[in-house]
C-alpha cells in the first residue's frame, strides 16, 4: 500500500517544499514518527546539521538495537555484530576508518581522473545508442541510469546484464511510500545477489575492486564484510549520480542560459556545485544517534535518540548562502550534498567527473535537445530518499 511523503521528502519539482522550510524557521528540530513506530528527530538548519555531521563521538552511525531489530526482516543477513557489517555509512570509529582506508585509495582525485578516458567512453556509447534509436527517448534509461552503472559495474566487478534487476531493487529499497516490509525485502534481496557474487569472487578473485578486496585483505575481511562494502558501492555509485544526471539535465533543458554555458564548457565544474546544491539528490543521510543527553534547537535529545539530518533543507538554508532558492553558479557556499565529516561521500570524485562530463557531451551532441512532454507531465519520484525523475521523454 502507498503511503503519504512524509515532511522531509517532499519536492515540488526542483524547489523545496514550504512545510520543509517552514520547519526550517520555526522548528528546526521536529519528532517525526518513523515507519517503524519510533520516534525520531528531524533536523533542518545548516549549521546544526554541520555539528552533527561533524562530531561522531556524540553522534554516532552505528545503532546496534535497530540493525539487529532490522535483521529478523531482513531476511537474517546481519547475524553478525552490526559493527562488522561492511557498509561504512552504518560504522563508528574506529571500524570506520579500517575500511574506509581499504578502498579509499580507489577514488582519490587523481586515482579517478586516471579513468576520465573510459568514462567518456561509457558517456560516447550511451549518446551513440540513444541517437541511433531515434527520438523521442527516455533520457533516464538512455542516459542517466547507464552511464553510472557502466562506470561502477566495471570498476567493483559486477556483471552490468544484471543492472535491471539491481536498479528495481534499488528503486524499492528506498521509496518511502512505501510498505517497509516491502523495502526491507529488497534490501534483504540485494544483499543476497552481492553475497552470492562475493563467494564467486572468493573462489576465483579478479582485477576488480571486490576481487582485490579478497585477494589482498581477504584474511582480514570476512565475506559479509565484503558484500556490505560492495553493496553500499554500487547502491550509491549509480543510484545517487543516475538522478543527479537526470534532474540536471532537465534543469539544464528549461533553463537555456546554463546550458549554453555548459555547452560552451564554461565554468562546467561551479556550474556543477551548484546543481548539486540546488537539486540535493540526496535528501537525507542515515540517521545519527545521540551518545549523551544533548539539547538542540532549544530541544532536549536524550542519550539513544535518533536524528535524520534533512541534507535539502541544509542546501537551502539562508544562514549558508543569500538567496538558496536561486540558481547562483557564481555561488560560493559549502554545500552538503556529499554529507560532511568522516562519511562524506567516498564517491565524490568520481561523480563529480561523471556529470562535469557527461552533461556537456550530452548538450553538445544534442543542440536542440528539449523534453518531448509539457511540464506539468513529467513525472518526479513522489517520495524518495534519492530524489530524481521517473523518466524524462526527450526529443531533438
Amino acid at each position: 500500500m502507498k503511503q503519504a511523503a512524509p515532511i522531509h521528502l517532499r519536492r515540488n519539482r526542483f524547489a523545496v517544499s514550504d512545510q520543509l522550510l517552514s520547519l526550517q524557521s520555526e522548528k528546526p528540530v521536529f519528532p517525526l514518527v518513523a515507519p517503524s513506530g519510533e520516534k525520531i528527530w528531524l533536523v533542518t538548519g545548516y549549521d546544526m546539521i554541520r555539528h552533527i555531521l561533524s562530531k561522531p563521538a556524540l553522534f554516532g552511525n552505528a545503532d546496534r538495537s535497530f540493525r539487529q531489530a532490522k535483521s529478523g526482516t531482513a531476511g537474517g543477513f546481519f547475524n553478525s555484530p552490526p559493527e562488522r557489517n561492511g557498509n561504512l555509512v552504518l560504522c563508528d570509529p574506529p571500524d570506520h576508518g579500517r575500511l574506509r582506508r581499504l578502498i579509499g585509495t580507489v577514488f582519490t582525485v587523481k586515482r579517478v581522473q586516471q579513468m576520465r578516458p573510459r568514462i567518456m567512453e561509457i558517456i560516447s556509447d550511451s549518446l551513440d545508442g540513444m541517437e541511433a534509436m531515434g527520438p523521442p527517448a527516455d533520457l533516464v534509461q538512455n542516459f542517466a541510469l547507464p552511464i553510472p552503472a557502466r562506470i561502477i559495474c566495471e570498476l567493483l566487478g559486477v556483471p552490468y546484464e544484471d543492472r535491471t534487476a539491481f536498479q528495481r531493487r534499488s528503486l524499492t529499497r528506498f521509496d518511502a511510500t512505501l510498505a517497509m516490509e516491502t523495502r526491507l525485502a529488497a534490501e534483504a534481496a540485494s544483499l543476497k545477489y552481492m553475497a552470492e557474487l562475493v563467494a564467486r569472487k572468493r573462489v576465483s578473485p579478479d582485477n576488480t575492486l571486490l576481487g582485490s578486496l579478497i585477494r589482498e585483505h581477504g584474511d582480514d575481511l570476512d565475506d559479509q564484510e565484503i558484500t556490505g562494502i560492495g553493496d553500499l558501492l554500487l547502491l550509491g555509485g549509480h543510484e545517487t549520480t543516475a538522478n543527479m544526471l537526470a534532474l540536471g539535465s532537465l534543469f539544464l533543458l528549461e533553463n537555456v542560459d546554463h546550458a549554453e554555458a555548459v555547452r560552451s564548457g564554461d565554468g562546467i565544474e561551479k556550474i556543477t556545485e551548484e546543481l548539486l546544491r540546488y537539486l540535493s539528490v540526496v535528501q537525507c543521510g542515515v540517521p545519527r544517534i545521540a551518545r549523551t543527553d544533548t539539547v538542540l534547537g532549544g530541544q532536549e535529545i536524550k542519550a539513544g535518540d535518533r536524528l535524520l539530518c534533512s541534507l535539502t533543507s541544509a542546501n537551502h538554508d539562508e544562514t549558508m548562502t543569500a538567496n538558496p532558492e536561486d540558481f547562483d553558479s557564481t555561488r560560493e557556499a559549502s554545500h552538503l550534498a556529499f554529507g560532511h565529516g568522516i562519511h562524506y561521500c567516498i564517491g565524490a570524485p568520481l561523480a563529480r567527473l561523471e556529470m562535469q562530463l557527461a552533461y556537456p557531451a550530452l548538450l553538445t551532441r544534442f543542440p536542440d535537445l528539449r523534453p518531448a512532454v509539457p511540464a506539468n507531465q513529467i513525472r518526479f519520484r513522489p517520495s524518495s530518499v534519492f530524489y530524481g525523475l521517473q523518466e524524462l521523454p526527450v526529443s531533438w
